[in-house]
């Protein structure tokens, strides 16, 4: 194999395709390229010295060059010296470089060419829809390539080229034909066990593998002020920020972030409680300390430590602020930082602003918030939640006479709640197009009854407060709705123009429930449960009826899978039997038949010739029948073919007279 130039030239292919993969989807430009030209200079070297024995000051340099790379690997992950950005995937990238200079051995290869596909792996981790899958393919088509150079047996590649009377397409005819159909069937059935067993929700590792640099420097340039661009802010100081319901800014289409989950959320940053009229404001709440690695997150109102989950991960790609867009409620999170900070209202803050490359994992918990759930709510007490009641006293009277009407009639929070979200998503018109809000006007009231027509603060703004005047605590939220998902790659690509505001209503025993009156939005965006069957999230066309009939479908789909899985493994069995010559299937069945006669049979480090000599002592007649087998098998298993038509006949005949005793001498 080390002598196979095509073999070699397969594995380059194979790390050049891995590494183009990894710089067009993270990005990491100069690494990759320059690791490239290192593997290209590598390969070259190694197959002009393949024929030297290694020296001892050259293998000194490599394992020195290797405990560098590690050293940068943890130098860049735990401290950030060299910029921080994907210190794991240029670790590979480097060390790929350096064992590229010492592939002298078959098995240099095969660890360079699952190398590459570890890098295949990283560089898969930032695909975000089907783009990347010619990539996958011209893996494979390496891989194939490489083990058809490498094949030991019939047409087999020997030597440093390959034999000019037999071209690699000719050499590949036979290995597609045996190979192709089985390859295809199995594909088939891999497919089927994928459509019909389940697929529960996966959890991040305990540290992600794509984790970024600790945040503990700040850059000027990326400092943005403490709340999303959705309308005209007014930055304070500490924790206090203010949306200004007056105008809106327009928002483009650049990516904010990346998000990977198995289901669909509102991507939360913070919330905002006191209403001013025209603008809502942040206020000071309790905070406690984070570590980066945290799994056991507790957040007031909310019953983190049980039920389904939520898992996600984030790679941000625009400048955000230091509020960690997250699905609420968060239960445990993996952050590069060393210290965030938890408010009591569950958001999560870094120490300083997100900047474009930041990587981070969190899982959120799944609540039950089926109307038949929110409807069995206990009474809130409104003691505890006055920030979350308070109006201003200027509010106009027909604000609260409206609401009064609205919810007439309906006796559960819950659906006092809906009576109003949804008379606002029904009677009024989104539109970022809006009247400007004249000085001193109230902007809820000017929304319900002048202008009729706003974009998500005004819809937003307009059920926090009307739930308020009905006893009902609610708070405004900030972040961003879901974005476009990519069913392929079970990813959201979010956009500056998803920047949303929403509201959040407390429901006891259940937590802080979202609600979105803005009309073209999910009416209540809550965290969902991760589909637990294929075909349940493959398409909105595609659904169970039900989890009895799902099981029940799966079941027949199983007992169908496990009927094929044996037919094609008894056939596999079979078809590779038949591959035997029948010379060496004559010689096999020979040796159980000497194990039957109580003679010696051929023992594992024994030649054909020093088995004979034994059989000869016991059985002379059986040795002579079994000579012709034995040098039959011999010259297939060494020449490729033997002489045909030999029997075990002769040998049962001379067992037979053995065991009678009528031995020849």
């Amino acid at each position: 194999v080390e002598d196979s130039l095509a073999a070699r030239l397969c594995v380059l292919a194979a790390t050049t395709v891995a590494s183009i993969a990894v710089t067009l989807t993270s990005g990491v430009v100069f690494t990759s390229l320059a690791c490239l030209g290192a593997v290209v200079a590598g390969h070259t070297v190694s197959w002009r010295w393949r024929a030297r024995p290694r020296r001892a000051r050259g293998q000194v340099l490599l394992g020195g060059l290797l405990l560098g790379a590690v050293a940068y690997l943890f130098a860049d992950l735990f401290l950030g010296v060299f910029g921080g950005a994907l210190p794991q995937a240029k670790f590979a990238l480097v060390a790929l470089a350096i064992t590229a200079f010492d592939l002298k051995s078959r098995r240099n290869l095969y660890t360079h060419l699952w190398h590459s596909l570890v890098i295949l792996y990283v560089a898969a981790l930032f695909a975000w829809d089907a783009t990347f899958l010619p990539f996958v393919l011209a893996w494979g088509g390496c891989l194939f390539g490489f083990l058809l150079a490498t094949s030991a047996g019939g047409t087999a590649v020997r030597g440093p080229l390959i034999r000019r009377s037999e071209p690699l397409i000719r050499l590949s005819g036979p290995l597609i034909r045996r190979s192709g159909p089985w390859l295809l069937a199995w594909m088939a059935l891999g497919a089927l066990a994928f459509v019909a067993l389940p697929r529960f929700a996966g959890r991040p590792l305990a540290v992600p593998l794509l984790v970024s640099v600790p945040l503990d420097q700040q850059n000027p340039a990326e400092v943005l002020p403490a709340v999303l661009p959705l309308v005209g802010t007014a930055p304070q100081t500490g924790a206090e920020g203010e949306i200004n319901l007056r105008i809106r800014g327009r928002l483009g289409d650049e990516v904010v972030m990346r998000v990977r989950a198995p289901a669909a959320s509102y991507w939360r940053a913070y919330v905002l409680e006191e209403y001013r009229t025209q603008s809502w404001a942040r206020l000071s709440h309790r905070a406690g300390s984070l570590p980066p690695v945290a799994t056991h997150i507790q957040v007031a109102d909310e019953n983190t430590d049980q039920g389904p989950s939520l898992p996600q991960t984030f790679y941000i790609q625009r400048p955000l602020a230091v509020d960690v867009p997250l699905s609420y409620p968060v239960r445990e999170l993996y952050f590069p930082a060393r210290q965030l900070t938890l408010v009591e209202t569950g958001t999560v803050r870094s120490p300083y602003s997100l900047r474009p490359g930041v990587t981070y994992a969190a899982v959120s918990q799944v609540r039950d918030t089926s109307a038949t759930r929110l409807r069995q709510a206990a009474p809130v007490d409104t003691g505890s939640y006055a920030v979350d009641l308070a109006l201003p006293a200027s509010l106009p009277a027909r604000v609260r006479r409206l609401a009064d009407t609205l919810v007439a009639g309906r006796t559960t929070e819950y659906d006092r709640v809906t009576a109003i979200a949804d008379h606002l998503r029904a009677g009024y018109r989104y539109s970022l197009d809006t009247p400007r809000l004249p000085a001193g006007a109230d902007a809820v009231d000017r929304f319900l009854f002048v202008d009729r027509v706003g974009f998500c603060e005004q819809f937003a703004s307009a059920l926090a407060v009307l739930l308020r005047t009905q006893g009902i605590p609610t708070r405004l939220v900030v972040g961003y709705a879901q974005g476009d998902h990519d069913q392929l790659t079970s990813s959201f690509t979010v956009h500056a123009r998803d920047a949303h505001a929403w509201v959040e209503v407390l429901f006891p025993g259940t937590g802080w429930v979202p609600f979105d009156a803005s009309p073209g939005f999910v009416a209540e965006p809550v965290a969902h449960q991760p589909g637990r069957w294929f075909l349940s999230d493959f398409s909105p066309q595609v659904a169970f009826a039900g989890v009895a009939g799902a099981v029940g479908g799966s079941l027949r789909v199983l007992a169908a899978l496990a009927v094929v899985a044996v037919a094609a493994a008894g056939l596999t069995i079979r078809r590779r039997r038949l591959r035997v010559a029948p010379e060496l299937r004559a010689y096999a069945r020979a040796q159980r038949l000497l194990r039957v006669a109580r003679l010696p049979a051929r023992a594992a480090a024994e030649t054909p010739d020093e088995h004979l000599a034994r059989v000869a002592i016991a059985s002379p007649g059986a040795a002579g029948a079994l000579r012709p087998l034995a040098g039959a098998a011999l010259a297939h298993a060494y020449a490729g073919s033997g002489p045909g038509g030999l029997t075990i006949i002769p040998l049962v005949l001379a067992l037979c007279r053995h065991a009678i005793g009528r031995e020849p001498r």
